[in-house]
């Protein structure tokens, strides 16, 4: 009985997480931030560098000039970076969510302000502000 007991227990609970997670917005809503009312954290499309990831890797690995490489593969040493791009593409917001805790966190910041205008997010046809979170593997 007991038993029975803690298999429905865990199957309720079970059903409420799956139903939290299908109705959970796809947006934060913040006050104004950098332009940035609301900002999706789910949109349809997410934002990216023009010419897609492999173009994001070869503008960092030109011009970062400590002497690493950035491989999109993992690797034991990983940078991860957060960024706010508004609705025009624009980076508005870039920091360190994983440093490396050396002189690259630095010069990456650098470097992350030289980035062209992304492609905006996208959420019902429409441009908008969101996160993007990238994960740089290093050698």
């Amino acid at each position: 009985m007991k038993t029975n007991f803690l298999l429905l227990f865990a199957l309720m609970l079970t059903s409420l997480i799956t139903v939290e997670a299908q109705n959970r917005l796809p947006y934060v809503l913040r006050g104004d931030v950098n332009g940035c009312d609301t900002v999706y954290t789910l949109p349809e499309r997410k934002a990216e560098f023009p010419g897609g990831m492999n173009a994001m890797y070869e503008f960092l690995n030109e011009n970062i000039k400590n002497s690493v490489n950035f491989v999109p593969a993992m690797s034991s040493h990983r940078i991860l970076v957060k960024m706010l791009i508004n609705s025009e593409g624009t980076i508005v917001e870039t920091k360190l969510m994983m440093p490396s805790a050396t002189s690259l966190d630095d010069e990456l910041l650098k470097v992350f302000s030289t980035f062209p205008d992304m492609i905006p997010a996208q959420y019902g046809n429409r441009d908008v502000c969101s996160y993007l979170i990238i994960t740089l593997g290093y050698e």
